[in-house]
């Protein structure tokens, strides 16, 4: 099971790197496109900062899951990325970065007070069946966070 202080460091690490990210390029950087679904690195940017206001509501609701339902439920996750992106078009990268700063910051405020048992409820999320809620964290929050971040720095680096 992950910890809160694995948690927390994960997100504090991943807030960092967004920081170091944003100031990394150009604008013609930032408009190269990324991932086979046609974002471009600012739109990836654009998702990592979206996401981190939607991890506590989202913990929330897969808390209160029944046991063996799949949290998300019927959600439609190509359209809400959509939507995230769409909501921070004309963001440049410095400003996403400091909306990613603030809301990966809630998350830890969050972390600080949510009960044990909360992050130790199993939950059943798209392909995760039965999974402490901590371990869903670290990978739907943490480690996906930093493969968009490794995924910009690739169209970069391997395409000069």
């Amino acid at each position: 099971m992950a910890t809160k202080d694995e948690l927390t460091a994960g997100i504090n690490f991943l807030v960092q790197e967004v920081r170091r990210l944003a100031n990394d390029f150009t604008d013609d950087q930032w408009e190269r496109v990324v991932d086979i679904d046609g974002w471009k690195n600012r739109e990836v940017l654009a998702h990592i900062a979206g996401l981190g206001g939607l991890v506590v509501p989202m913990s929330a609701g897969f808390a209160n899951a029944q046991p063996g339902q799949d949290a998300l439920g019927n959600a439609n996750i190509d359209q809400i990325n959509a939507a995230i992106v769409a909501q921070r078009a004309g963001k440049t990268a410095a400003e996403l970065a400091e909306e990613a700063a603030k809301a990966y910051t809630g998350v830890v405020e969050w972390l600080a007070t949510v009960p044990q048992e909360t992050l130790e409820k199993r939950v059943t999320a798209m392909g995760y069946k039965d999974v402490q809620l901590s371990d869903i964290l670290m990978r739907m929050v943490v480690l996906h966070g930093f493969g968009h971040i490794y995924s910009v720095y690739a169209s970069i680096f391997n395409n000069p």
